[in-house]
């Protein structure tokens, strides 16, 4: 079984890898090593850990790197505090103040890490956002869509005029339904201006995941009955996701985008 099998959040690792530095600190100080290599011990064996964490469940370059400073600031925090105590000497008001501008700061970023990777507290949403659908609320970052999506979109934008000429109608029944990791049916309903069935269309969808694309999904729908389309869908998180529905028939194209919530 792997040593790093749980992922952490960022949160969890950096505030506990700073309490792994202090009790370090205490402890090989206190085994008779000197102030200096205790500082210098109690920052390199959590970094240490945390690179190896690293190889298991990958950050990114910039989060490896906060770890990195983070670290090695506490380490010469405790080094300063510890030459201070064995001296037997006080602090001047003005460190103790940068000092804890820096710890406040710290907490703040950890604060908005928090809720931008997961999102606020169930309580707290629902007591101050608005909800008048009375829906889940999603307040976590969802990511940024990659620039090839972009140029799709362009093409998306560029035939909003021929949709209009064809005057189709399009029903979308239960892709607002959607839970996390639980099958469901999404029917599209399609007719043209006569209020006719479009029979033998070429119906698909797209689903990204904001905040990760390597969940995205393409689903073929299949005719079940004149103008009735169905496809089963299975999301594999809950948040944000952005679908994009593609209808073909013939030289007639139909394109609707809109962004979904998936609960839990």
């Amino acid at each position: 079984m792997s040593l790093f099998a749980n992922e952490f959040s960022m949160t969890e690792t950096l505030f506990g890898g700073l309490l792994v530095a202090a009790v370090l600190f205490f402890v090989v100080r206190k085994a008779g090593l000197s102030n200096f290599w205790a500082g210098i011990i109690s920052g390199v064996l959590p970094f240490i850990a945390y690179i190896a964490y690293s190889t298991q469940h990958w950050p990114g370059g910039d989060v490896l790197t906060i770890h990195f400073a983070v670290y090695l600031a506490n380490a010469g925090l405790l080094i300063v505090f510890g030459g201070m105590q064995k001296n037997k000497q006080s602090m001047h008001w003005a460190p103790k103040l940068i000092i804890g501008f820096f710890v406040g700061l710290v907490l703040l970023n950890a604060i908005f890490l928090s809720v931008a990777t997961r999102g606020l507290p169930d309580l707290l949403t629902r007591s101050i956002l608005p909800n008048p659908a009375n829906r889940q609320v999603h307040t976590g970052f969802p990511g940024v869509i990659p620039h090839d999506r972009n140029k799709l979109y362009e093409s998306h934008v560029q035939d909003i005029e021929q949709q209009k000429n064809l005057a189709w109608n399009v029903e979308v029944l239960g892709l607002d339904m959607l839970k996390n990791n639980l099958a469901s049916t999404v029917v599209i309903k399609l007719s043209d201006k006569q209020q006719q069935p479009i029979t033998g269309a070429t119906v698909t969808i797209e689903l990204w995941r904001m905040a990760n694309s390597a969940d995205d999904q393409t689903i073929q729908f299949s005719e079940t009955s004149p103008g009735e389309y169905h496809a089963m869908l299975r999301l594999s998180d809950e948040g944000l996701w952005l679908s994009d529905l593609e209808i073909l028939k013939g030289e007639a194209h139909y394109a609707l985008k809109q962004p979904i919530s998936v609960g839990q």
